[in-house]
């Protein structure tokens, strides 16, 4: 499958530049991981916090940037049967999410997330340990949940990663109960930022660039909760994304 480009979007890659994506995604975590570990600062870290000095979970992935934007998750209900987070990476923004809304069935979904629970110290880690979610490694495009499951599904700053975006919204939709919520964030590009992308080495675990005409054009059957185009000036990575896609929604019954 050669790249699928248009007016400077890259929605489908090859699955050998997938997998360097992938294996650049994991060594960037794991050697993040070990800088923290370093010079007992994992021991530091859990007295500090027994002491009440710092917060019992370490590691943030941009979560609470995203918390922020999406104006803390207010919207959401106080409690839903089942919710997933698709590419919740090692810090999950799940975290954040269920200080406003508790599952009572949580899966966290990500390619590398049998890595990621190791890491020492981190929400996911806590979770797992107490039983609270189930883990998943499937890809998003081979995501194995049944249509129409889930209260709650969860897919932020994903996108860039996998490898056919056009696959991974409609998994993301297909899952989604009618009249659930699905909460999407995600950065954007344009042909200008795709030039400027060439020189970045960390692009290489960024193989998919999107626009907000592609994004509105995959959530017709939602109805919006939230939705912001921040302009580049207000997104986390200005110098390659025109801006930032921020959107809740709710699916639509029947479905269109």
């Amino acid at each position: 499958m050669s790249p699928s480009l248009n007016n400077g979007i890259c929605t489908q890659v090859e699955r050998a530049r997938w997998l360097a994506a992938q294996q650049w995604e994991h060594s960037h975590w794991v050697d993040s991981e070990r800088q923290r570990a370093r010079y007992a600062k994992n021991l530091i870290w859990r007295v500090l916090s027994a002491c009440g000095l710092k917060p019992r979970h370490r590691g943030d992935d941009s979560n609470l940037w995203w918390k922020e934007k999406f104006d803390g998750y207010a919207f959401l209900s106080s409690q839903v049967d089942n919710a997933i987070e698709l590419g919740c990476g090692p810090y999950t923004n799940m975290r954040h999410i269920l200080e406003t809304c508790t599952p009572v069935h949580l899966v966290l979904s990500d390619p590398l997330i049998r890595t990621y629970v190791h890491f020492p110290l981190t929400f996911i880690a806590n979770l797992y340990r107490d039983a609270f979610c189930t883990l998943d490694d499937h890809p998003v495009e081979d995501c194995p949940f049944a249509s129409h499951y889930f209260d709650l599904v969860v897919m932020t700053n994903v996108l860039d990663h996998v490898r056919d975006a056009d696959v991974c919204m409609r998994e993301a939709v297909r899952i989604t109960k009618p009249g659930g919520v699905l909460i999407i964030g995600q950065e954007l590009s344009d042909t200008k930022d795709g030039e400027t992308m060439q020189d970045d080495p960390g692009q290489v675990g960024h193989p998919i660039r999107v626009d907000h005409h592609w994004m509105d054009s995959r959530l017709v059957g939602f109805e919006p909760v939230v939705k912001k185009i921040l302009p580049r000036e207000e997104g986390r990575g200005p110098a390659h994304h025109y801006g930032t896609y921020v959107f809740a929604g709710r699916k639509v019954f029947p479905e269109t």
